[in-house]
């Protein structure tokens, strides 16, 4: 690998290109936001991985300046700095430096890397991650906004919203029969002709053109360019679920070192030649969940009422529907909305606000298994506090045959077609899942959450059919019900 990666880099730096090293690394977010590196978790999808890339600044472009008080490093400085050359402003800093950055419509991005192991899902997906705020707007009342940058860079928000179709195991190029451990390039440009150069340079490095993903950015939709209040961008890998746990840890542990990442810059600028915006897979199949199932609604209304009558004369309790929880990638930067990461993969349902507020109380989630209708390749249900929105505990599909026919009775015979699980300070029964506390945590504050913190509950099926995630349209809304212990402040 590296040494095509070599040969890539010689061959662009003797075609009229600047080449800098990046890296591609793991991303906890629970672990950074705990060490005061991360300003929010963006409604992380505990129990999966992130990895991201990171990048110095472009040429003659000035680095970013941390906050040593607060452990904040500095930005990595671009190794090509011309003392006659006035330099563009630096990104808006945000912690941990490196991860967003802005493009010129001319530059490329290239990933060299093995693919995960055998998991449940794994993607790659390209991201706007901070755009200006509007000049008069007041964000104050937005949800998920908080501001980076200063006067000279320019005051940003976050977006962090999907670009076009992520790069993902069911349809990734690889060099191998399996997608699972093969070697594979992730390519990201707004220019088709620094996209055609590039591909050209890496087949002559001897890499194929098979295992060439490329994810375009629409220039006229973005705001590129190094300039003060320019557009920011990022790339996050997901893994989920991996099949041999060991397998994972020895891939994650040398990701960095078995992977190599290129910042590719033209000495000279070259004329803009722009992507459209990517026509996307529609989501939907034109059939409901509930055409899937018999009897849904009497169904999960016995569910309704046996869970209810089962804890009801010690507990109070507070029913919470679900609702789409954010838009999609363009719709929020078009909207000037947070997405907080969102992916086409899956939908994303969100409850309203609730709390515990003593350790006696528990949440009980309950719903349609979306895996077992073939509405979902895997799906599931993660408890987040704010405003970090980190999670904390969550349940997965894996974990759901069974858990419903308790309730449903014996005379139900698609009872694993539902499910019911705990979230709990101590184990309820054998279908509970612990919520660790914030204060005393061991491994860090926003790996739990204490009493009287504001909650939300959020549910995720990712990759129905399409092989985007299911409309939300289609499917029946997990559901969520809070008990409160009778007695203990009765709120």
């Amino acid at each position: 690998m590296n040494g095509n990666m070599n040969a890539l880099k010689t061959k662009l730096e003797n075609s009229d290109f600047y080449v800098q090293q990046g890296s591609f690394e793991e991303f906890d977010t629970i672990e950074m936001a705990s060490k005061g590196k991360l300003l929010s978790c963006f409604g992380n999808n505990s129990g999966s991985v992130y990895t991201v890339l990171f990048f110095p600044p472009a040429p003659n472009q000035d680095f970013a300046k941390g906050n040593a008080e607060r452990g904040w490093d500095d930005e990595k400085a671009t190794i090509y700095d011309d003392p006659d050359v006035k330099n563009y402003p630096a990104n808006p800093f945000f912690s941990p430096a490196g991860w967003q950055y802005k493009l010129r419509q001319d530059e490329a991005l290239v990933l060299y890397t093995e693919l995960p192991p055998e998991c449940k899902y794994f993607s790659f997906i390209n991201y706007i991650m901070f755009t200006e705020e509007k000049e008069g707007k007041n964000y104050s009342g937005e949800k998920g906004y908080f501001r980076v940058g200063n006067e000279e860079t320019g005051f940003y928000h976050s977006i962090f919203g999907s670009i076009g179709t992520s790069v993902c195991d069911g349809r990734v190029k690889c060099d191998g029969d399996s997608v699972y451990g093969s070697k594979a390039v992730i390519l990201i440009s707004a220019n088709k002709t620094v996209t055609k150069q590039v591909i050209e340079h890496l087949t002559e490095a001897g890499i194929s053109e098979n295992m060439i993903n490329v994810m375009t950015i629409p220039e006229k939709t973005y705001r590129m360019g190094l300039e003060k209040g320019k557009d920011t961008f990022c790339m996050i890998g997901r893994i989920s679920q991996p099949k041999n746990r060991d397998e994972y840890e020895r891939y994650i542990t040398r990701l960095s070192e078995s992977s190599v990442a290129y910042r590719v810059t033209p000495k000279t600028e070259i004329a803009s030649n722009p992507y459209a915006n990517e026509t996307i897979i529609p989501r939907g199949t034109g059939e409901h969940e509930v055409a899937i199932l018999d009897n849904a609604e009497e169904n999960l209304d016995t569910i309704r009422r046996a869970i209810i009558a089962k804890y009801s004369d010690e507990y109070n309790y507070e029913e919470l529907g679900g609702e789409i929880a954010v838009p999609e990638g363009l719709t929020a930067y078009i909207t000037d909305f947070n997405a907080k990461g969102d992916n086409r993969d899956t939908s994303y349902t969100m409850t309203p606000d609730f709390t515990l507020n003593s350790d006696d109380d528990f949440i009980v989630v309950y719903g349609v298994n979306h895996t077992a209708t073939g509405k979902a390749h895997y799906s599931n249900a993660v408890l987040y506090a704010k405003p970090m929105l980190n999670g904390v505990c969550s349940v997965y599909d894996s974990l759901y045959p069974g858990t419903a026919q308790e309730y449903l009775g014996d005379n139900c015979k698609d009872a694993d077609s539902y499910y019911v699980y705990k979230m709990a300070r101590t184990q309820i029964d054998e279908n509970t899942r612990i919520i660790e506390y914030s204060t005393g945590n061991e491994k860090g504050r926003f790996y739990g959450v204490d009493n009287d913190n504001p909650l939300v509950m959020a549910f995720r099926a990712y990759v129905d059919k399409t092989g985007v995630g299911p409309s939300y349209y289609e499917i029946v809304y997990d559901r969520t019900i809070v008990f409160h212990k009778k007695g203990n402040g009765d709120r």
